[in-house]
């Protein structure tokens, strides 16, 4: 039987990125984040201020919700470095077209991101118990997660293609993973007391639609608001890789530094 190319090239890609390493940091930090910040702000942080719950049944959501960059990061990079070592023209040289190249790369994506959101929920049972998920709220997580990372692997591995210098790549990666975690709601909520401005910015944050959706999903409260979410998040994803299969039509497959 022989395995199709894009799930050889997904093969390839896990392959190169299951180092011990690479896991504790992907998959290990955003579960120590949960299991400190989870302990030491339940204590200080009312429940009126995350809708009632506990502050841990808040950033459980939020932690689900961060892995959808975590998997956009990892074929960004996994791209990146292609490029950067000419593996690139040696894929391409081979018996993989461009698109299966680029599904491949997306395919990669979506599994990480799932295995994270594993991850992040198990880190969050001592916690939160196991969530009572209807099979309409376990859809919405999933498809959330998956819209999510298709739009940030698409607006990096879109950068990516453009981009001839690492300084400059992991720049703008690196500021832009910042800005999309720490100004949305992923760690802390909107209330009437944030600052106006804030709250438009993080309001433009796909992160925090992501966030919303998945938390009203664990608590049973799914509604138009998320609805929206979701169709904010479609557009944005069907953007972002339209972008990336546009960058892949003239990839410069030269050197870069």
């Amino acid at each position: 039987m022989t395995i199709p190319p894009v799930f050889r090239l997904v093969v390839r890609n896990f392959a190169s990125n299951l180092d011990p390493l690479t896991v504790l940091i992907r998959f290990g930090q955003p579960a120590i984040t949960i299991i400190v910040l989870g302990t030491m702000f339940s204590t200080i942080i009312s429940s009126s201020a995350t809708g009632g719950g506990s502050y841990t049944a808040f950033l459980v959501p939020g932690m689900v919700a961060f892995q959808m960059i975590t998997g956009g990061v990892v074929s960004g990079n996994l791209f990146w470095l292609d490029r950067r070592w000419a593996m690139t023209e040696q894929i391409f040289s081979g018996p993989f077209r461009r698109s299966e190249y680029l599904g491949g790369l997306v395919l990669t994506t979506l599994l990480f991101a799932l295995v994270g959101v594993g991850v992040m929920i198990l880190a969050g049972l001592p916690f939160i118990g196991i969530p009572a998920l209807s099979p309409l709220a376990i859809g919405t997580v999933l498809f959330t997660v998956a819209l999510g990372s298709i739009f940030f692997a698409g607006l990096l591995i879109a950068l990516g293609s453009r981009l001839r210098s690492a300084n400059a790549y992991f720049t703008i990666q690196s500021f832009l993973q910042l800005f999309v975690i720490f100004l949305s709601t992923v760690y802390y909520p909107i209330t009437s007391s944030t600052p106006k401005l804030l709250a438009v910015i993080f309001y433009g944050n796909p992160l925090t639609y992501a966030a919303d959706t998945i938390r009203d999903a664990f608590a049973g409260t799914l509604g138009l608001g998320d609805v929206v979410g979701l169709g904010v998040l479609g557009g944005l994803a069907a953007v972002a890789f339209g972008a990336a299969a546009w960058g892949f039509r003239d990839l410069d497959l030269g050197p870069i530094q």
